[in-house]
């Protein structure tokens, strides 16, 4: 129950809503992979599918998607506990993995969105480490530029199990970070934002999260206050699980797949911990956190009233 394998015709009409076909988008990936042999912080060996899927995420922009590859192997250098260290047979990862879920869903809607469930196992907050779910974040985003081929995200952050002691463990600069690396790095379009099974006291995490989100994306955030009703008008119950009141299965059967799919890419993930820029090669000003994240480290904890 992971991603359909995308058929030709769906690969065509996805590069059809930015303007390409196969040989407009042969010739952009090509583009991108003589641009890198330019660069000498960055690191050659870049999977040509992987290159196309940034071309779609950045729209068909070629500069844009240059920015962003760059960004992408500068955060890895300047942001290591996020996006190296991991290996699926880390200790860590075991853990996590029964602590929350970021569970992207098997079909795509009538629009070619991809919908991603995320939310916590575990009630208990002290088994909750921040820094740890959003590497598995983008372990799944990593897997994603390998396989999936879409042209938006669609997010439903479901707050089941959500306590006050998971909020008061959410820092301003961890988000920060989160939304540099999502946006930036990995530039993804996300479409819609879905919260269910909010509680009152979660408007404090909805509040920071507007904070951290550029207003743009804050308008795209859809609350969920009464069962799912309403959800179903947004997202088909075709591609919902049974959680959520759909007709795709079951969520722990998604996420049981999922967690398989992670762990088939062990020797990828830990090959590409080599795979990152090297600032004192780069052409012009180095990259710096102070640049991207605009703090120095000062991990500020969320006050709840």
């Amino acid at each position: 129950m992971v991603l359909l394998i995308p058929t030709n015709e769906l690969k065509e009409r996805v590069r059809a809503e930015f303007g390409l076909d196969e040989a407009g988008m042969n010739l952009a990936v090509q583009v991108i992979k003589d641009w890198l042999k330019m660069q000498p912080h960055l690191p050659l060996v870049c999977d040509d599918g992987r290159l196309e899927r940034w071309i779609i995420r950045c729209k068909n922009s070629l500069e844009r998607t240059k920015t962003s590859v760059d960004m992408y192997y500068a955060l890895k250098t300047l942001s290591p506990d996020i996006l190296l260290n991991r290996d699926p047979r880390s200790p860590w990862f075991r853990k996590v993995v029964n602590v929350a879920f970021v569970c992207p869903l098997s079909q795509l809607t009538t629009d070619y969105s991809r919908v991603t469930a995320l939310g916590c196992l575990d009630p208990d907050p002290a088994n909750t480490i921040v820094l740890d779910i959003l590497k598995l974040c983008f372990m799944v985003q990593e897997v994603r530029m390998c396989e999936d081929y879409c042209v938006s995200d669609i997010y439903i952050m479901d707050y089941n199990r959500f306590t006050v002691g998971h909020i008061t463990k959410v820092t301003f600069p961890l988000l920060k970070k989160m939304e540099v690396c999502a946006m930036k790095g990995f530039n993804m379009r996300i479409k819609e934002i879905h919260l269910v099974n909010v509680p009152p006291f979660a408007d404090a995490m909805v509040n920071l999260l507007k904070m951290v989100l550029k207003p743009k994306l804050v308008s795209r955030i859809h609350v969920h206050t009464k069962g799912y009703a309403s959800l179903h008008k947004m997202i088909s119950t075709k591609i919902l699980p049974s959680e959520y009141g759909g007709e795709n299965g079951s969520l722990i059967d998604h996420w049981s797949a999922w967690l398989k799919k992670l762990e088939s890419y062990r020797d990828w993930f830990v090959e590409q911990d080599n795979m990152k820029s090297d600032e004192s090669k780069r052409a012009g000003k180095a990259v710096n956190s102070g640049d991207l994240f605009g703090f120095e480290g000062s991990f500020r904890k969320l006050s709840v009233d």
